[in-house]
């Protein structure tokens, strides 16, 4: 891990989408963060990505996503 997080309170959800950071090599796709905006979710990512020996990635859903809705973009951090 490098150096202390600094926590800042979240934003009041005004969306109709959340940005969902997790570790998709655990069993569970872990999820590590829930945003409600990708600014919020890539800065998190930076804070966590040594943590995991593969990195972190980060997917956008529409508020209402069910799995069978079809693509999710996502990005990988490695």
């Amino acid at each position: 891990m490098t150096g202390p997080r600094s926590l800042r309170p979240p934003k009041p959800f005004q969306g109709e989408a959340v940005w969902i950071v997790q570790h998709d090599e655990s069993p569970h796709n872990t999820v590590l963060g829930v945003f409600a905006t990708g600014d919020e979710a890539y800065a998190f990512m930076e804070t966590v990505k040594d943590d995991y020996e593969n990195g972190v990635i980060c997917s956008y859903f529409p508020i209402g996503y069910r799995s069978t809705d079809g693509e999710v973009l996502y990005r990988a951090e490695i």
